[in-house]
């Protein structure tokens, strides 16, 4: 059994990212994982955003975001699902990145060189975009912010294995048949862990 903690960022309830949730939870529990989600608008382990002096402060890290540490210790995979915007993750995503990913936690460095810690554990990375995929695939082929983003600039630097990138394009176009669809492809790719 795995224990799969989904980490969603979408200010809407109506947003789709809490139906592309909703999917990969059914699919996960449907082989007998322990699911969590964790919707960073609504949680009771909310933070402030990361403001800190010295470095040393950031240190004393608070209750809210030990538990949080504590909730990423005990998951085999992570799942984040996001909508895209500016060609990154709504703030409160990268807030909670800044403050619980932190240096001796998700990674540290040994001789000038970066050792991610979380090593065991897998991710998974859906989001949606009213942009077009052509444009996700020829014109982000020569820089590939988000890709790169998640790929080497979080993923690799901490350790974890990248296992599912999806990408919902067209959001705002798209038929119910569509979304349908889509969720019908999450909910397999829960149903596979």
């Amino acid at each position: 059994m795995k224990k799969i903690l989904i980490i969603t960022a979408h200010p809407s309830t109506k947003g789709f990212t809490h139906s592309i949730a909703s999917s990969f939870k059914e699919g996960a529990e449907s082989r007998g994982n322990q699911v969590e989600v964790l919707d960073l608008y609504t949680t009771d382990l909310q933070i402030p955003f990361l403001n800190f002096e010295n470095k040393e402060d950031m240190r004393n890290l608070s209750d809210h975001v030990k538990r949080l540490q504590q909730k990423i210790t005990d998951c085999t995979d992570m799942v984040f699902i996001h909508p895209l915007w500016w060609m990154g993750t709504p703030a409160i995503m990268k807030n909670f990145f800044d403050n619980v990913f932190t240096s001796h936690f998700a990674f540290k460095y040994v001789d000038g060189k970066p050792v991610g810690l979380l090593k065991n554990k897998r991710a998974h990375i859906f989001f949606t975009s009213d942009g077009n995929m052509w444009w996700f695939k020829t014109a982000i082929f020569l820089l590939k912010p988000i890709k790169f983003f998640w790929s080497m600039g979080l993923l690799h630097f901490c350790g974890l294995k990248h296992k599912t990138m999806m990408v919902f394009d067209k959001s705002f176009k798209r038929s119910q048949k569509d979304r349908e669809s889509f969720l019908k492809r999450v909910r397999k790719v829960g149903e596979s862990m």
